[in-house]
């Protein structure tokens, strides 16, 4: 019993700082961390002098503790700060996503979005945590706006110079691959009707860039099992402007 009435002590912190941070998010979507976390912090600090207040006036009205409210108990100064964490952690992981930013170019670039700026080195690529909903995104000094629509994973290519090919990949265990005679832990197939040449877009890929050599499955899964998933390559830069 005990045990439930912490939970449900604990839920109720959660859920009122989970309301107090989605409304800040939802109307500012690009709150930077800085500003966010100091109005947490100044929110537990209230909430705590909340507690300690009404305890000091609830001690001084009756002599003791007995009968002293829930939300006064000395539980409070616990279940505060570790609500206000998690709601915090849950609203904030709600209201970005990760951005793929892959530079094409031969030379490096400098990108700016929300309140990170970056640098991306030639032909390679940066993940940067950003907003969900309308961004600016600035390279070098050009300003563009991307539209992130929801918590999926999303790919900038910089000046439209990439294209980009989804393979599937066959992962099988040490079974199937003795039955079919080889050593390797993968196969990969091509297919030219996935090409993308896109400057911005939806990562729709299990993987992107490469393929991991392992992946983990569900202990329930069954033995002898072929798992495919997908992966987005670059094409060359010989055939990168196929269209």
């Amino acid at each position: 019993m005990d045990r439930i009435i912490i939970l449900i002590r604990l839920a109720v912190a959660i859920f009122l700082f989970y309301v107090l941070n989605y409304v800040l998010y939802s109307t500012f979507n690009q709150i930077p961390e800085f500003v966010s976390v100091p109005i947490n912090a100044i929110l537990v600090i209230g909430g705590l002098y909340y507690v300690y207040s009404g305890r000091k006036q609830f001690i001084a009205d009756n002599e003791d503790e007995e009968g002293m409210p829930l939300q006064l108990e000395k539980s409070s100064y616990f279940f505060i700060p570790v609500g206000a964490f998690i709601a915090f952690f849950l609203v904030y992981s709600s209201f970005r996503t990760s951005l793929y930013i892959d530079n094409g170019n031969a030379v490096p670039v400098e990108v700016k979005i929300a309140s990170t700026t970056k640098t991306v080195a030639p032909n390679d690529f940066i993940v940067i945590d950003t907003p969900i909903g309308e961004n600016e995104i600035i390279i070098n000094g050009k300003k563009k706006t991307i539209n992130i629509l929801d918590n999926g994973k999303w790919v900038y290519n910089v000046d439209n110079l990439n294209s980009y090919i989804e393979g599937t990949v066959d992962y099988a265990d040490q079974e199937i691959r003795n039955i079919n005679n080889t050593a390797d832990t993968t196969t990969t197939k091509l297919s030219v009707d996935k090409i993308i040449h896109k400057e911005f877009f939806k990562l729709e890929s299990d993987f992107i860039f490469e393929a991991p050599e392992t992946i983990t499955v569900s202990k329930d899964a069954q033995t002898g099992t072929v798992h495919t998933q997908t992966v987005l390559y670059r094409l060359p830069k010989g055939i990168s402007q196929i269209k």
